[in-house]
């Protein structure tokens, strides 16, 4: 998968509103299966920013986990994963 086709995926995905668990915690757990050491790289005033999706996509990110990602409310900003606060 390219970074265009996840950013395409994350772009044309429903946010699920009956998650009930935190988004931003629930793809942290999805990003720490291919990037165990990452987080939260950085945070401002409303969005907080992950991996590189370049470097997820080495990792293996596959399509059903960037759905759920997308589902969450995740998005690319500035070539990172973010998810507003």
């Amino acid at each position: 998968m390219t970074e265009e086709q996840l950013q395409d995926i994350l772009n044309k995905a429903e946010t699920d509103y009956s998650f009930e668990a935190c988004k931003i915690f629930a793809g942290l757990k999805i990003i720490t299966k291919y990037l165990p050491a990452e987080g939260i790289g950085a945070a401002e005033h409303d969005i907080v920013y992950s991996c590189d999706a370049g470097d997820i996509l080495k990792a293996g990110l596959t399509e059903e986990d960037a759905r759920q990602l997308g589902r969450l409310g995740w998005f690319v900003e500035e070539e990172a994963l973010a998810h507003f606060a």
